[in-house]
Formats: structure tokens, sequence, C-alpha cells
């Protein structure tokens, strides 16, 4: 059965990012702090950081995994994967640029095929060193920093990723009904409340349209 989401009525429900300036000044900041890295360790963290949302914004998967990906599930340009929530399989083609990205992430930090995309911390278990992906915490932490130096005065967090990627797509003339299936819901308008489709969106689009006109 499809799942209906939660309707969060309070203050601390998590948004999407709507203005698409907004948007690229969010991922323009993650590569301003590469930049500016000044050790190893920092320069690979800022690396890190920029493909966790590149590939949260571009695929809507849910954080916990989002942060289990292996370089194996996604550098032939497929996905696979098991939905931890739902037990529900995804298996699709990702867009060309950012399997592109992908594999140059992967190249230049040396990550083998078992390795996680996301590395965190090393832990020993048995005499064995095992270096873990970041934490849900860890990883709710560095977007909404993120969010709020570049001035995003709303809740932003790692669900943030899944729901900008529904509403840009929607947005960008995306079919509702495919959109409904990405996300596994039950109805069309649990989707559009999930993306925050609001008034003030259906009357900027009915101002962009202009039909029939004849100009002599």
């Amino acid at each position: 059965m499809a799942r209906r989401i939660k309707h969060f009525g309070g203050q601390h429900e998590t948004l999407p990012i709507k203005d698409k300036r907004q948007l690229e000044e969010f991922m323009f900041n993650l590569l301003r702090k590469k930049d500016k890295a000044k050790s190893k360790i920092k320069k690979y963290q800022a690396d890190r950081n920029w493909m966790l949302c590149m590939i949260g914004f571009n695929t809507a998967f849910r954080a916990e995994d989002l942060l289990q990906l292996r370089v194996i599930d996604v550098k032939k340009g497929y996905v696979h994967i098991k939905e931890n929530k739902t037990g529900k399989t995804q298996n699709f083609k990702m867009n060309k640029q950012l399997h592109k990205d992908i594999l140059v992430y992967i190249e230049r930090n040396n990550l083998n095929d078992y390795d996680y995309m996301f590395l965190g911390q090393k832990k020993k278990q048995n005499g064995k060193k095992y270096v873990y992906p970041i934490t849900r915490q860890r990883a709710h932490k560095i977007v909404s920093r993120n969010a709020y130096e570049v001035g995003i005065n709303f809740t932003f967090g790692m669900h943030s990723l899944r729901k900008t990627f529904g509403y840009q797509y929607y947005a960008n003339g995306g079919n509702l009904l495919t959109l409904m299936k990405m996300y596994n819901h039950d109805d069309p308008n649990v989707t559009l409340l999930y993306i925050c489709w609001g008034k003030e969106d259906a009357e900027n689009d009915r101002e962009a349209v202009y039909l029939g006109g004849v100009h002599k």
C-alpha cells in the first residue's frame, strides 16, 4: 500500500527551496567552502557535502537511503537501492551530467566500489578499521548551516533536499502523477501538499500564460 505523508501543522516543517537563484547560491556556497579549505580533510569534507546535496537535490532519496549509498550503487549510471522505510526497490537511470559529476567525485577522492559515498568517522571493530557514512544528525547540521549562511530564513533540513526536487520538477512542467509515483504517495493532493505547492505558485503560473493574442 502506498504511504501517506505526515502533515506538519507546526513551525518546524522543513520546506523546499522554490527560488532557483537561492538554490544556485546554496550550491555555490558549498563550492566556496571547498575552494577555501586549507587541509586535505577539510577539502574532502567540503567536497563530500557538495556531492551529498547534489545527489539529494537530484534523486529525491530519503535521508537514510541517501546516506547509505555506496559507490557501487551509483557508478554505472543506474541507481539500484532498496528503500529503508518502505522496503521497495528503486531502479532508474540517472541524469547524464549528474553521473559525470559523480564519477569525477569518486575519482577525485579515490573511492572504492564498496566505500560509502559520504564518508564519516573511522571506527574499530574486532581490531579492524571501518569508515562509516556520516550520521543523519551530522548531515542535517551540514545542510541547515549552509542554508543559514545563504540567508534561507525557513526551516531547512535533509528532508528539504527531497522536497526541493519535487517542487522544482513540478514547477518545470513535470507530470504530477509521475512525481506521485516517485514519492510513493497514494493521492496527487498529498504530493502537492508535500512539495508545498501553494496558492502563490498557482497564481504565478496563471500570470505566465498568454493565449490567443494576435498582433498586427
